[in-house]
């Protein structure tokens, strides 16, 4: 289920090569594997959508994620998943660019990690 942030970055780059439609999450990817944090969160891959949780975790898991999810126009879509509920779900749509700032911001808000954060 986990893997590794350049495996993952090879399924957006393979997704992309066609057409584009992926960029934004292409470049979230590759933005997190050259992080500080990257060997401190865990992601894997369903179908497009990225998932991103603080430790590593088996198959099947229910608990708290973080989903990214590449939509037209080159937006995102942040997600995280804390219960059934979405609408209580915190959700966030924003403009691909942005989408490492937004990253770093959640991370931040949920304490995943303190703004003085370094290796």
């Amino acid at each position: 289920m986990i893997k590794s942030w350049d495996d993952i970055c090879s399924d957006y780059e393979r997704l992309n090569s066609s057409d584009n439609k992926f960029l934004s999450i292409y470049n979230l990817v590759v933005s997190i594997r050259d992080s500080k944090y990257s060997n401190h969160i865990y992601g894997w891959t369903s179908v497009i959508d990225l998932y991103i949780v603080q430790s590593k975790v088996n198959y099947p898991y229910n608990g708290p994620k973080l989903l990214v999810r590449q939509l037209e126009g080159n937006k995102l879509e942040f997600r995280y998943i804390d219960t059934y509920k979405p609408e209580s779900q915190w959700k966030r749509v924003l403009d691909g660019s942005k989408g490492y700032a937004k990253l770093e911001e959640f991370f931040f808000n949920l304490h995943w990690f303190y703004c003085d954060f370094t290796n």
